[in-house]
């Protein structure tokens, strides 16, 4: 058995565990077992089910993805010691321990959040920008929250404390939908507006070595298929900074920012570059 189907049995494992222990308990409710069992059981499937999802969706971000399993498993350890010994540990020791494993999901929340925000690609200044805010206020709430726990504990945080901590919260839920809705419905960076050529576009050329007429793909490397020289030709559309296409525009200044167009990204026509060649 390879260690993918080893994962995936133990997972499913633990959640049809956490399945049998609920209905027992619903159907027997003058069960005596253990609370503590049934509990850990719940806890235990909610996390692999969570672990099991970084596993298929986290593959493109492998570092991230051990980080955000390990802290989920320290906070898994800590809310287990919780719940079995929070009898005999003193109040003290109950507090760190709690806060332990909030300081762990806290810190796997941001890893996990930049597994799926971060390889999110945008063609747009403006929802770029956003992109980076939701990044930067998920990982300035993480902050906040780590440090309201290892400094000032939950007993100690005040009420201006709090609006700063729902307000990064707030911040980052906000940018992280926007996000998530430009991505899902905004146009892709592979996209071709009305006009565009593409990015990835068949070139005809002939090869400088040999001399055989060849063709490559631009923006990606190809070979000549008799000397097998390799070619890589890179095309950009003109655009603005703001990210307005600037195809067939003839005005000087770009209608959405107002910004000035250069001589070289400006639109000439074909006719007047007709002329300038003659």
């Amino acid at each position: 058995m390879s260690q993918k189907q080893l994962v995936l049995t133990g997972f499913l494992g633990i959640v049809g565990l956490a399945m049998l222990a609920g209905m027992i308990a619903i159907l027997f409710p003058s069960w005596n077992g253990s609370d503590e069992l049934l509990g850990s059981l719940i806890l235990t499937a909610f996390y692999a089910l969570g672990l099991m999802a970084l596993v298929i969706y986290g593959k493109r971000m492998p570092k991230s993805r051990m980080l955000s399993v390990i802290a989920l498993v320290v906070s898994l350890v800590f809310y287990l010691v919780g719940i079995w010994f929070s009898r005999p540990l003193s109040r003290q020791w109950e507090s760190v321990v709690w806060s332990g494993g909030f300081i762990s999901i806290a810190i796997a929340g941001g890893f996990i959040h930049r597994i799926f925000v971060w390889p999110i690609k945008l063609n747009r200044l403006g929802l770029t920008f956003i992109k980076w805010a939701s990044i930067l206020c998920a990982m300035s709430t993480v902050g906040i929250v780590v440090c309201g726990f290892v400094f000032m504990g939950t007993s100690y945080w005040g009420e201006a404390y709090l609006r700063v901590v729902w307000m990064s919260v707030v911040l980052t839920t906000g940018t992280t939908i926007a996000t998530g809705v430009a991505a899902l419905f905004g146009m892709k960076p592979d996209q071709v507006e009305d006009g565009m050529i593409g990015t990835f576009v068949q070139v005809s050329l002939t090869c400088p070595r040999c001399g055989a007429a060849a063709s490559a793909v631009s923006n990606k490397e190809s070979r000549c298929a008799g000397c097998k020289l390799k070619v890589r030709i890179e095309i950009e559309e003109p655009r603005c900074t703001c990210g307005y296409s600037l195809y067939q525009l003839e005005s000087d200044a770009c209608p959405e920012c107002g910004r000035a167009i250069s001589d070289d990204d400006r639109w000439m026509g074909t006719q007047s570059v007709t002329d300038e060649l003659d």
